[in-house]
């Protein structure tokens, strides 16, 4: 029954005006086999006498439904996607960062907190990297917020096209994003760690300026989990981009 009421559902929302057309269709059906209905029991009760009255009832019976039901059903159905589509948007800003489009901090740790307790079930190693654009302040102060947001809508590009599907990437905070790796060990991640600033640090041309797009990372793994959790992950991946902030190979200029 729910099968049948998804294949209901995606129909009327994707092909309105055949909905519209197949409910004005049953409507007139229905319309005259129940005019039909009511003249067969007058003309059992009423005699003969009734029988003028049949023609009447036919033709009103495909008229009404046929002017009616178009403008009924086109209305209603037009109001269901409206309200469908009001629902969904509430939806994806509790998931999504406005600015960037990938998972916000809520969502991102709840799917982590999902990947990390099967993990620790599994005793399959997990990864974390943080990740870091050094020069968002300096960015916004000189050319503008608008250009800052520009950098981070690129530079969440060029992360998200240098990671698996499976993997968990979010803004966590600012110009902070947080990924995580699933079934993924420290060297492994360290790797695509590099793969990822190799990729994501080049020049970015916006307008006349020429701004360099340059990251720091933070990465971290557990596998002998005991006592750990998400927290814990996190909290080294934090401490490990702490270093990498403070080693002066991560330090550029604009």
């Amino acid at each position: 029954m729910k099968a049948i009421t998804n294949i209901y559902n995606s129909f009327i929302h994707t092909n309105t005006l055949a909905a519209v057309f197949i409910l004005t269709f049953f409507s007139i059906i229905a319309s005259f086999i129940l005019v039909m209905f009511i003249m067969a029991i007058v003309d059992m009760l009423a005699g003969s006498e009734s029988i003028s009255y049949y023609n009447i009832g036919v033709i009103l019976s495909l008229i009404v439904p046929t002017i009616a039901t178009p403008i009924l059903s086109y209305k209603l159905i037009t109001l269901t996607n409206r309200l469908k589509q009001a629902d969904q948007k509430p939806s994806y800003h509790v998931q999504y960062d406005e600015l960037t489009k990938i998972y916000n901090q809520r969502h991102t740790l709840e799917l982590a907190n999902y990947e990390f307790a099967i993990s620790k079930r599994t005793k399959s190693p997990i990864s974390a990297l943080f990740i870091e654009y050094d020069q968002l302040k300096e960015v916004n102060k000189k050319y503008g917020q608008k250009i800052g947001d520009i950098v981070l809508i690129e530079l969440t590009r060029a992360i998200h096209n240098n990671i698996r599907s499976t993997d968990i990437f979010g803004r966590y905070k600012g110009a902070r994003f947080l990924l995580i790796f699933p079934m993924l060990d420290l060297n492994t991640a360290q790797k695509l760690a590099q793969k990822i600033k190799t990729e994501v640090e080049q020049v970015i041309h916006i307008n006349d300026d020429d701004i360099k797009m340059s990251v720091s990372i933070g990465c971290a793994q557990i596998q002998n989990f005991g006592d750990s959790t998400l927290q814990t992950l996190i909290d080294m991946a934090d401490a490990d981009l702490l270093k990498a902030k403070n080693s002066a190979i991560n330090k550029v200029e604009i």
